[in-house]
């Protein structure tokens, strides 16, 4: 589900139209529709502010620029997040220095956590939204883009792969990675991790 800011009343085809003629009266309101949804996904694929912020002017220059794409105005919000995921990602990649390292041998560890689906619902105590963002973002680079990706945004292991030029093999290994660290950080925060529902893609 993704969430509807408040200017959503304000945004009409006569607006997206004025966005396509370069209107800044209409390209402003756009924007202030976007903001929300691109700064909340933003933030979950940058380790600061300041990378958000680069990411979500980089994902509204392309919405503008796409906005000819956009066949039905009631898809507008999945649409803008889809556009801000994939700027994201290309901001990730364009960060990230590749090498033989990104590719992993998986060892017997692995082989018995194939196809695990990090959980979600896993504080049986009481852990607000902040939280967790919070650990998330302590997570290392690769096993963080990797858990928003599949537990968060619901892509498959292929679809992650695909986007992070890495092995399927090494997506599953990060998603059972960052199940263990996110497992320790709870620990050390006095919550409980719930693993007893798992579901495979």
């Amino acid at each position: 589900m993704v969430f509807l800011p408040k200017t959503w009343h304000l945004i009409s085809e006569q607006i997206i139209e004025g966005c396509k003629q370069n209107d800044r009266k209409s390209q402003r309101l756009l924007y202030e529709f976007c903001f929300p949804i691109m700064m909340k996904v933003c933030k979950r694929y940058t380790i600061n502010e300041d990378e958000a912020v680069e990411a979500m002017n980089a994902s509204f220059l392309k919405i503008l620029k796409n906005l000819s794409g956009l066949r039905d105005l009631q898809t507008l919000p999945a649409w803008v997040k889809q556009v801000t995921v994939n700027t994201s990602i290309d901001f990730y990649r364009s960060k990230k220095k590749y090498n033989e390292r990104n590719r992993f041998t998986i060892d017997t560890e692995y082989s018995n956590v194939q196809n695990t689906h990090f959980n979600f619902d896993f504080v049986e105590s009481k852990m607000d939204s902040g939280q967790i963002f919070k650990l998330i973002q302590e997570l290392p680079e690769t096993t963080r883009e990797v858990l928003n990706l599949f537990a968060i945004d619901g892509y498959s292991h292929k679809e992650v792969a695909e986007m992070l030029d890495i092995s399927e093999e090494a997506s599953r290994w990060h998603l059972h990675k960052a199940r263990k660290l996110m497992a320790q950080k709870l620990e050390e925060n006095h919550y409980v991790l719930n693993t007893s529902r798992y579901e495979t893609k």
